[in-house]
């Protein structure tokens, strides 16, 4: 049956995209990518872009230039059209990749309707720079009460976000939490099944440090001197942060201690979305790819797929 959404997910570096060419030509489809550096023109190396498609049409990359930002949002809204192309071409599609909150968008809303001006998100982190925390805290507080957990009642970023709404609407946060939780959840109608592709830890070890060397031998140094100014979504990827404060700081560090800190902070990402994947996304079947030959691997997916559709 057409119109499908078939999910393959999994952390950096776990083995998705041999496996999703060939899965794609099983399900009959075509490939959105879920990755939210692979979307910018030119982050190729770093982000691990595919360059051989294997004659499978793949969206999601290359939608804006460096300097640009492209958030959650942008995606959710370019992904509904794809899906739309799609139904109106009959065929289905697979989403490939491991961003947390662009995969979670398919299942949940993550973003809300209210449009907030530049000028009120600059005032109030201005107010926040200027008082601090506790201010910040306060002026949310003096709209009503406030349902949020200890994390994210000590987060700046996620505070901004919420007195510039409640200064636009002039509502409670927990009435815009509310108000949030009331939406129509996008997809919600479709066909969904995601699988979660594994691999043991010191695999991944071994994968991440081989991916990081194969990154460098391609260029990954050259590949962001040209990009040149970046937005801060690009800039704070791991790969690109390392690298660029590489050169900015007249390369006094080495090229192995830039490498080292890239492997690091890949190493705290894959632990996170391990994290993510638990707590966030509705998994349907999950695959040690270490545990099997690529073949087996495939006929375990192609199994579960053909099982799930009948």
């Amino acid at each position: 049956m057409a119109g499908e959404l078939w999910f393959l997910t999994g952390c950096t570096a776990v083995g998705k995209t041999a496996l999703s060419l060939e899965l794609a030509r099983i399900l009959g489809g075509e490939i959105l990518s879920c990755d939210a550096v692979q979307v910018y023109r030119g982050a190729d190396i770093g982000s691990a872009k595919i360059m051989e498609m294997a004659g499978i049409p793949h969206h999601g990359l290359d939608l804006c230039d460096p300097s640009d930002t492209f958030d959650v949002g942008q995606y959710m809204q370019y992904a509904q059209s794809i899906v739309r192309q799609m139904q109106k071409n009959n065929k289905n599609l697979l989403v490939v990749g491991g961003a947390g909150f662009y995969l979670k968008s398919f299942f949940t809303n993550v973003i809300d309707d209210i449009s907030v001006p530049t000028h009120v998100c600059e005032k109030v982190r201005i107010f926040y720079e200027k008082l601090g925390l506790s201010a910040l805290q306060r002026a949310i507080e003096s709209y009503g009460p406030v349902d949020l957990n200890a994390s994210d009642w000590h987060n700046p970023r996620r505070l901004i976000n919420i007195l510039a709404k409640q200064r636009v609407t002039g509502l409670a946060q927990c009435e815009l939490k509310q108000k949030f939780l009331r939406n129509i959840a996008p997809f919600g109608n479709f066909f969904r099944k995601v699988i979660l592709l594994e691999r043991h830890p010191e695999s991944l070890d071994a994968r991440i440090g081989e991916r990081v060397e194969e990154m460098f031998r391609r260029g990954l140094v050259n590949e962001v001197r040209k990009l040149g100014k970046m937005s801060p979504p690009l800039a704070n990827a791991i790969g690109y942060r390392e690298v660029r404060a590489y050169l900015d700081g007249g390369e006094k560090m080495s090229e192995n201690e830039v490498k080292a800190a890239i492997i690091q902070a890949t190493r705290r990402l894959i632990k996170k979305q391990r994290t993510w994947f638990r707590r966030q996304i509705p998994v349907d079947y999950s695959l040690n790819l270490d545990a099997y030959s690529f073949k087996e691997s495939f006929d375990f997916v192609v199994t579960f797929c053909r099982n799930s559709r009948a």
